[in-house]
């Protein structure tokens, strides 16, 4: 796995080598840059089949909100999970802080995350998170999540 450079396309495959998701709740296509513990840039395309779109909204589908706050996450939690010495971590979402829904998100749409790590103390770490479709900035806001050792639990 290539990491640290504007080239990188790592595929769903490699992303599941280092996040826990899975199917249905896997929401990263791709990490198209990363330079651990510092930023990361992933995408996710919607397509209208996922099951939430069903009842948000029948005839008028939207992305829920909770969805992109948790796409910011896992793509926010990959920049940290990259790096050797935190491999056995796991992250657990901690907060949300300043999140914002600009513009609504539909079916057929690409989001493209953009993070960058604020800070990671005591095994803390905050992202500030930028969402992006096409060049529009759909939404944005700061992830907060606390990552312990997987063999804990």
């Amino acid at each position: 796995m290539k990491m640290n450079t504007n080239e990188l396309k790592l595929s769903r495959e490699d992303i599941k080598k280092i996040l826990p998701q899975r199917e249905p709740f896997l929401f990263v296509d791709e990490i198209t840059n990363v330079v651990p513990e510092e930023s990361v840039t992933g995408k996710k395309t919607f397509t209208g089949k996922e099951d939430f779109f069903k009842g948000h909204f029948p005839k008028m589908p939207i992305l829920p909100g909770v969805i992109m706050v948790e796409l910011a996450a896992q793509v926010s939690a990959f920049m940290i999970l990259t790096v050797l010495k935190y491999r056995s971590l796991f992250g657990f979402f901690a907060g949300v802080d300043k999140f914002r829904f600009l513009k609504k998100v539909i079916p057929g749409q690409t989001l493209i995350v953009k993070a960058r790590l604020i800070s990671f103390r005591h095994n803390i770490a905050r992202s500030e998170c930028k969402i992006y479709s096409g060049d529009s900035l759909v939404a944005d806001g700061v992830i907060t999540a606390v990552f312990i050792d997987n063999k804990t639990f």
